[in-house]
């Protein structure tokens, strides 16, 4: 986009103390308060022209919340302390890995926020949802942290990795990948180097019946949205309530293809 030569400004909400973020996103003013002994510049005003992300957006607090949604509506920013509004242009990117739809319905979240954020969603499936990809993201984390060596994968290994539930997805992959890497005995890796809790017997390379009756649940569904829309993904997604690429998702992981007429 015309943004990309512009800054990338990145925020963790939850790593930032609640009594310090709003300076850290729309700045101060000298003497604002106890240690501000000098103007800063915000995040937003940092970003100028370029992007800035808010990471982990649930954990802003409901004041803040109120502060961020004038900020998206007016488009200025107000510095802690200042007594004038300072004009932005930011490309606004928001993720979280909480259901934010939740958070509204327990009034923990603004309910006007989410749905002025709520323009463009990308919903990533979680890495037991593409299991597929399991194989290319060990190969690509062997070149980051091996890249004097190139090693390589008994089968079985890749297939175990393959049958885990990952709850903390490719976070969880990528650390377990730089761990076998750091105290492998060879430049092959085998289920040897695979930590004990790993090698659990409660997890099995076959899928448990009640996933597999998800699983078929979810095709099935799939498939009676695209039939009672002729086959439309557009109409499609919207019956199920899902944006499109993840209908497409869905598609591709169930192997559901539109009927040959001849």
């Amino acid at each position: 986009s015309s943004r990309r030569r512009g800054p990338f400004i990145a925020v963790n909400c939850a790593a930032i103390p609640r009594e310090l973020i709003e300076s850290e996103l729309f700045g101060h003013v000298k003497g604002a308060f106890t240690g501000a002994v000098r103007d800063k510049k915000g995040k937003f005003e940092l970003g100028e022209g370029g992007t800035l992300l808010l990471d982990e957006i649930g954990q802003l607090g409901i004041e803040l919340q109120a502060k961020l949604l004038r900020v998206i509506q007016e488009r200025t920013i107000e510095p802690v302390g200042g007594e004038k509004s300072i004009e932005i242009d930011v490309r606004l990117l928001a993720a979280t890995n909480e259901n934010l739809k939740d958070r509204v319905a327990q009034r923990t979240f603004r309910e006007d926020l989410y749905y002025r954020l709520n323009v463009i969603p990308l919903v990533v499936p979680t890495l037991r949802e593409r299991r597929e990809d399991i194989p290319l993201l060990i190969l690509a984390f062997l070149d980051r942290f091996s890249p004097e060596a190139r090693l390589d994968l008994a089968p079985a290994l890749v297939d175990k990795l393959k049958s885990q539930d990952w709850p903390g997805n490719i976070r969880e992959l990528e650390n377990l990948v730089e761990r076998m890497v750091v105290l492998r005995k060879s430049d092959r890796l085998t289920l040897e180097d695979l930590p004990a809790e790993y090698l659990s017997t409660n997890t099995s390379p076959s899928i448990p019946d009640e996933e597999i009756g998800f699983h078929e649940a979810e095709r099935q569904l799939v498939m009676s949205a695209l039939e009672r829309n002729g086959w439309n993904k557009s109409k499609a997604a919207s019956q199920l309530k899902v944006p499109r690429h993840i209908l497409i998702y869905r598609m591709k992981k169930y192997d559901i293809k539109p009927p040959i007429h001849d």
